[in-house]
């Protein structure tokens, strides 16, 4: 009877280890995943098409500088620069850390990125604060 016990269990737990997913993999996507983000959104930086200019991580949350181009780009592009530098700063593609955006040439709050998504205040509430 034990022996039938013990073959059972063998069995169980060798068809355990078989299902059981390789978690040391999802960080190496992970890592691979920020690289590409880092990438793309160093072409949006200083030194590329300059739609954010500088990041203040001191305070939470984030202050993201944006530039001129920016402010020219359509809705879903600048949504998907946010969304992306938000990704990039958790760290994890399904994780997001909130931002205030400023204009870099004002350092007027013009945004933020949230637990609401994201959101640009509108234009005549920024242009009467200056």
């Amino acid at each position: 009877m034990k022996k039938i016990v013990l073959m059972v269990l063998l069995a169980l737990s060798l068809s355990y280890l078989r299902e059981v997913p390789a978690w040391g993999n999802e960080f190496k996507k992970r890592e691979a995943l920020m690289a590409q983000y880092k990438k793309w959104l160093d072409t949006m930086g200083p030194e590329g098409s300059r739609q954010w200019i500088r990041l203040d991580a001191k305070r939470r949350p984030h202050r993201l500088y944006l530039g001129e181009s920016f402010f020219r780009a359509d809705f879903h592009n600048q949504q998907r620069l946010v969304d992306t530098y938000s990704n990039y700063l958790a760290g994890h593609e399904e994780k997001f850390m909130l931002i205030d955006l400023f204009d870099a040439g004002t350092n007027m709050p013009v945004g933020e990125y949230g637990f609401g998504g994201f959101k640009l205040y509108p234009r005549s509430t920024r242009v009467a604060e200056q």
